[in-house]
């Protein structure tokens, strides 16, 4: 059927022993202290053990919601046999709060960064095991994740006694979708550093369908009953967000498929990748620290410097010294299309990277309030 794999919803439900439970039936013989009563979670679940060593389905995609409505939380312990990817949920939770400059996540902002190894190296599991994402069908999507503080699921006929309560959004001052322009501009900025996170982000990135456009729902974060424009892609809005939005998305992935170091098959090591502070090889990790940035070798594109300042004031960054190069600017989230990313098309690049030009020359770069950058080692050709 050229299925790839599937994702199973509320996973965790699979591993539960269910009311029909009999170690003999399942193993052929009993299991010692076997007093299993309905719903305990089973170390070794039968269905997903079939699953792993059907010699079929062994060989496709298989991802883990790992969770169920029962309380059971299982993300990065779900039964795995070294096959199963996972629905990160604790990368969604832990990004949101970063970005929206909550303090006290910028370490687990990092490890995020790196594809979770705190979850999933010690039990064997790689990074592309870490299924990343911001945001889903279920809960806001990416331009209400920052035009909403609060749900608005009144359409849903249940007086908003539905859909979840706790959506780590932040409306950047204003709540709804009729905004002042500085409101407004701050939302595409904090959307760009959502995606661009996504793309750095060792692991398997997941984009919901037409947050790439800047989909709304109007602030429902539970609009499974609606079979209407709610939940429509709407084709006419991607036209008119296709010189904006739409362009940072494909520009960042068409970049991170050309960078060999953003899509690894094992966790960076400190051969590879380095963390860095306000000043290089200083990186802050303290409970009020709202800036992360580390360099990352890079095969293909030699170097990159990535960095993300979560706080409302702006900072100068010193960078690291590399005798010989000089940093170059390819990723502003603070700047307006299209010098938000400044691809080789662009007309007038040359101009836009001259405007940086005196704090490069001193090994410097000035980052707004809340944005993220990239920057790319080239050859210093005044040197």
């Amino acid at each position: 059927m050229h299925v790839d794999g599937f994702r199973f919803d509320l996973a965790s439900i699979l591993t539960r022993g269910s009311s029909l439970w009999d170690a003999v039936n399942v193993y052929g013989n009993p299991v010692e202290g076997d007093m299993l009563t309905t719903g305990t979670t089973l170390s070794s679940p039968p269905l997903i053990n079939m699953i792993s060593n059907d010699p079929i389905l062994s060989g496709v995609k298989l991802i883990a919601e790992a969770w169920d409505c029962g309380g059971l939380y299982q993300v990065g312990l779900f039964p795995h046999w070294g096959l199963w990817s996972e629905w990160n949920g604790k990368y969604r939770d832990i990004v949101r709060q970063f970005i929206k400059g909550t303090d006290g996540f910028s370490g687990a902002f990092a490890e995020c960064l790196c594809g979770s190894p705190n979850l999933y190296q010690e039990g064997g599991r790689k990074p592309w095991n870490s299924i990343n994402f911001v945001c889903a069908h279920d809960g806001f999507t990416l331009v209400d994740l920052v035009t909403y503080n609060n749900k608005h699921n009144l359409a849903n006929g249940e007086d908003n006694k539905d859909g979840e309560n706790h959506n780590n959004s932040w409306n950047c001052g204003q709540e709804g979708e009729f905004a002042s322009i500085s409101v407004k501009k701050l939302r595409k900025r904090q959307m760009r550093n959502f995606f661009l996170c996504l793309m750095v982000s060792q692991g398997v990135p997941m984009i919901y369908m037409g947050d790439e456009y800047g989909h709304t729902k109007g602030g429902n974060n539970n609009t499974y009953c609606h079979d209407n424009y709610i939940n429509y892609c709407r084709w006419d809005k991607k036209e008119e967000a296709s010189s904006d939005f739409f362009r940072f998305c494909c520009l960042m992935t068409k970049f991170r498929h050309e960078s060999e170091s953003l899509g690894l098959n094992d966790f960076p090591t400190a051969e590879r990748l380095q963390w860095h502070g306000h000043s290089p090889g200083l990186p802050d990790w303290s409970e009020t620290s709202r800036f992360v940035a580390l360099t990352l070798i890079d095969s293909v594109k030699g170097e990159l410097y990535i960095a993300f300042n979560t706080s409302h004031l702006p900072v100068i960054v010193a960078l690291p010294e590399r005798p010989g190069y000089r940093w170059e600017p390819l990723v502003d989230t603070s700047k307006p299309a299209p010098y938000d990313f400044l691809c080789n098309e662009l007309p007038e690049r040359e101009t836009a990277i001259e405007q940086y030009a005196h704090f490069l020359d001193a090994n410097f770069y000035p980052m707004l309030s809340y944005s993220s950058i990239i920057l790319i080692l080239s050859l210093n050709d005044i040197a």
